[in-house]
Parts: C-alpha cells; structure tokens; sequence
C-alpha cells in the first residue's frame, strides 16, 4: 500500500512507477546511480515492472528505444549528471524517427543546483527541442497532492504516444535525502482523493486523441482524384510506413509501379498481401526512360539514396506526401502537396472517390509494358551478377539473411552499408519479413542496444546486421546480449573500416581516405565475444556462412558471427554488378 512508504521521496517514486504501469508502460531499464534510487526501488519491487539493469545510460536509452519500436514505450531510469547526457543520441534518433521513449531522470533538489554541488547540471534543458514534452516535477513533500504526480505522469505518456506526433518525453525527478527506503515521517493527507484510483487499476486521467476518419475535402477530393485518373505516369512510395488494406487498394486502383521501402510492414488482413506493381528496382530507371508526372509518398522519406536525389532534382512536377507526423519531409524542398493525415484514412478517401469517378466501368490498371520489360531485364540482371561466381561478398550476405530469415523472427538493419545492401540485395519474395532501423538521425552508434531491445520488446528472436565499425560503438551493449531471452544473431561485416566511403567522392583522395576518413583498423572480435562469453563463429565462403546462420538460428542463443570482407573487394563487386544491369538496361 502506498500509505506504507516509509518515505515521501518512496511514496513519489512508487506512484511515478505505478502510474507508469497503469498507462500501458511495462518495461523500465536501468542504469546505476544513486540519486534515482526512490524510482529504482519502485521498479524493483513492482509486480508487473519488467525491469533490465543496463551497465551504460547511452547503450540503455538505445536499448528503451529499440523497445519502443515494437511494444510502446519503455522508461530509462538514470541518475543525475552526465548519466544524463548520455541520453541524447538516442532522444534525437527517438524524435526524428517518431519513437515513444519515457526519460526518468532523477535530480538534485533545487537548492543543490548550479551551486557547484557535486553531480548537478543543468538537465532540464538537456534535451531542448528534441522531446515532444518535458516536466521538471517539484521536490516531493506531502504538502502537494500526490494527484499531481499522477496527472503529470498521465500525460507525459500521452505525449509520447501520441498517434500524430510520438516521440521522447522528460520526467526530470529532484529527490531530497533519504534516498532509500529509511523511515522518515510524512502526512498522508497527500493521498486525498485517489479513493477511486486506489480501487481501480487504470489511470488517474485517460485521454484519448481522436483523429478525422477523412483528411479530404469532398470538393477537393473529386477534382484532385480527377486529375489522378488522367495520368499515365505515376510512381506511389510506401515508405516507412504499417500499412494496412486501404494502400493496397489504392495501389490496385491507380495502377502505377509502387516503391517499397525495406522498413515497410503490413498490420492489417494478410489476405490483402503486399501491393501490386511492385517495381522494387524502380529508382534506377528514374530519368532512364521513367519520368513520373506525379509521385505520392506515403510515409517518411526513402531508405534509397537514388530515389531520394532524384525526387530532390524536382523532375516530377508534383510530389506529395501523406504522413500523419506535423514534421516537414522536404529535404528537396520539392513537396508540392503536403498532407497531415493517417495514411490508411487518406488511401481510403482517395481509393472512394476515385472508384466513383470510374463507375461500374472501373478495372485495375496496368503498369506499361515497356516500364515493366527494362525492370524485369534489370532485375535479372541483378540477380545474375549477385550469385554469380562462389565469392562471399557483401551483397551477397545480405540476399541470403533476407532468404533464410523465419517469418517468426525480425531483422535489425544497420545504418552505413548494411541497411543499403539489404534494400538493394535482399529477397523482393519475403513478404512477411519485419524489418527495424534507426533512420532518425541515421547513426552507427546505439546500434546493438537498439536491436537487442527490439528482440526483447518484439519477444521474437531476432537477427542483426551490422558493419565493423558500428560494432565498436557500441561494444558495451554485447554484455547483455547473452541474457536475452529471445535469442540476438549478430552478423558483422568486418572490412577493417568504414567501407561506405570508398563509394564516396572523398575516394578518389587516398591521402584523406585510408588514414582518416575509413578509420581503418585489424580487429576481430573472438576475443571480445569470449570475453562476454558469447558464441563467435568466424567464416570466409559462401557455404561456412549458410552453416554458421543456420545453426546460430537453431541454438535457440545469441551469437557472432563474423563475416570476413574487403573495402576494395566490395567496391569492385557492387561495380560488376552496377555494370551488369546498366548493360541490360541498354540491350532492353
């Protein structure tokens, strides 16, 4: 019972925790220190508080992030201090890419600030216009309605899950001494009305956010569906994006090729499948024969770098992106239309009006044939070059995770090449295949941390594929990969470096290049995995990998397996490939 606090800094860290519970959130990690320790005895002794003691607040905040990409928001529970400087990475990677992630951090009362006390800094402002709210809560004292806490914890998890806008929240948390749970008198009167809350077991406030079933108006919407039905050439994007059956019906209306991101996932009657038209190669036949009059982007921009550039060229006289996020996805600053609305709503909208404009006459249309014929040729051409020859190459590791994956376990796409070779390489086949990336901030760092919390929140095992150097960014994360309940395959691409740069313009510099930019290194990570007592398994064929991925699968543990490549062989392999399809291409 709450009236059994020996403590008010107790009582206010057991109410924070409950109510946290009572909205949904049910996983908290943390990070040591003694200034939370009223939060952190409250999760502790929480029933239904899963708790993950991480050893690291910046690898722990990755870690409540990769959670929130799969099970809602999780809490990070740090100490005051440059513990929480370390949040910031992953709060900016948790506001650009719309993750709900609950901060708890504890303070120093405010008489102990900007005094020069020890471990006081000026963390209310830490964040600044990365969270979506922040709350510095008062020192707790009985003399302020313990409602108060309740109704500030109430809505800081409805910031942060907020259909239209999720993102980071601060709670920052001053306690006074007695930090830990030694008896110190308080007046229970604090606890007037929460008679009701104290009976039940939902929250103290509930808020619903409800968004219009149509974005459109009716006038708008018939002239704008008019306009849709005359054009020939048009691209639809499905970015990044849980999309249900309305995009796959608007799909099957408009006929037009369709883009699909690799971060992509279906969430609604898998009947529906994945959209038709499905032209996975279509940006590198932008400009080359291809030039849509109209590109619809649903959902955030494109994990293609081609794609992207030539949206940027602004040789479509008409983008438009539908996203129900307030944050302007214009890189290009080409975006001629922009709607604020959820995707599913506006397809549906859309897919009605054109439907009536085409009466009982209204048939699925066709993407061109020839469009159709230099896509075929290119992907067999891609294909051809990929399995070509008995050489492990990059490429090549990526076709053949996306091949061998269950479709009960999930994919953790690195940023730098990994995440580019997967949307390039990896099977078009796979339509169950649930696929997660930090693509915020689109950084190396937090990237083990992020996978392992997405296995954990996702409850599903999961595998993880990872460059060198992003590996040992984030090597403090690999002491807790062991203790996973569901199991975490890591496979690491080592070329000794940053290999994404010898595709680079800076290449062509070797001075700057090998020394400085490539950061290059003769690492290998047995020792390292022994160290953490995680099984490693190094292979250099085709044949020792396929044996090693599928028995790291079927251990039912997580493992390492480390992939031996190098920056100039990959180089010139992308280009035998590069050179493959442009040869296709010319023939068709």
């Amino acid at each position: 019972m709450l009236a059994d606090a020996p403590n008010i800094q107790s009582l206010w860290g057991d109410l924070i925790v409950e109510e946290l519970v009572r909205n949904g959130v049910e996983h908290f990690v943390v990070c040591p220190g003694s200034r939370s320790t009223p939060l952190v005895q409250a999760v502790a002794r929480h029933p239904d508080a899963q708790a993950t003691i991480w050893n690291d607040e910046r690898g722990g905040a990755f870690h409540a992030l990769g959670i929130g990409r799969v099970a809602g928001p999780a809490a990070i529970v740090t100490t005051s201090g440059t513990a929480v400087a370390n949040l910031l990475p992953a709060v900016v990677e948790a506001s650009l890419d719309g993750v709900p992630l609950i901060l708890l951090t504890a303070d120093r009362p405010h008489e102990l600030r900007e005094v020069g006390a020890n471990q006081s800094v000026r963390q209310t402002r830490m964040f600044a216009d990365h969270t979506r709210w922040a709350f510095d809560l008062p020192v707790p004292d009985d003399r302020t309605p313990a409602r108060m806490v309740l109704t500030t914890v109430d809505h800081a998890v409805f910031m942060a899950e907020r259909e239209s806008h999720p993102g980071p929240v601060q709670l920052n948390c001053p306690f006074r001494e007695p930090l830990a749970p030694s008896e110190a008198r308080w007046d229970p009167a604090c606890l007037d009305g929460l008679d009701a809350w104290l009976a039940g077991e939902g929250p103290f406030t509930w808020t619903e956010e409800t968004l219009a079933p149509c974005p459109l108006a009716d006038d708008w919407l018939a002239e704008f569906a008019a306009e849709l039905d005359t054009v020939r050439d048009g691209l639809l994007l499905v970015g990044d994006i849980r999309y249900g059956h309305a995009v796959v019906a608007l799909a099957h209306r408009l006929g037009w090729p369709v883009w699909t991101d690799l971060r992509t996932s279906y969430h609604d009657d898998p009947t529906w499948g994945y959209p038709p038209h499905r032209l996975d190669h279509v940006d590198r036949l932008l400009g080359e024969g291809f030039a849509p009059e109209i590109v619809i982007q649903l959902g955030a921009r494109p994990t293609s770098k081609r794609l992207q550039q030539w949206l940027d060229t602004g040789r479509t006289p008409h983008l438009i992106v539908v996203d129900p996020t307030p944050e302007r996805l214009d890189p290009g600053h080409r975006v001629t239309h922009r709607f604020v609305a959820p995707v599913d709503h506006w397809c549906d909208a859309l897919d009605d009006a054109l439907h009536q404009l085409r009466g009982d006459g209204d048939e699925a249309r066709a993407v061109p044939a020839p469009l159709q014929a230099r896509h075929d040729a290119l992907v067999a051409a891609l294909d051809g070059a990929l399995l070509a020859g008995q050489e492990l190459s990059e490429p090549w590791i990526a076709r053949r995770i996306t091949e061998l994956l269950p479709d009960d376990h999930l994919l953790f796409a690195s940023n730098s090449m990994p995440i580019r070779d997967l949307q390039v390489f990896g099977s078009k086949s796979r339509h169950a295949l649930e696929v997660h990336a930090n693509r915020g901030a689109s950084g190396i760092d937090g990237i083990v941390s992020t996978a392992a919390g997405v296995a954990r929140g996702g409850e599903k095992p999961t595998t993880l594929l990872i460059g060198d150097l992003a590996l040992l960014h984030d090597v403090n994360a690999l002491m807790h990969v062991g203790a996973l309940e569901q199991p975490l395959t890591i496979v690491v691409v080592n070329n000794g470096g940053g290999g994404i740069f010898s595709f680079l313009p800076i290449a062509e510099h070797e001075d700057v290049l090998r020394p400085y930019v490539e950061t290059p290194h003769e690492l290998r990570f047995e020792g390292l995995c022994a160290t953490f007592g995680l099984p490693h398994t190094a292979v250099d064929t085709r044949a020792g990998f396929e044996g090693a991925y599928e028995a790291a699968l079927a251990s039912g543990r997580s493992s390492v397996i480390e992939v031996a490549s190098e920056i100039a062989a990959n180089k010139a392999h992308h280009e035998r490939i590069e050179a493959a399809i442009a040869a296709a291409l010319q023939d068709a």
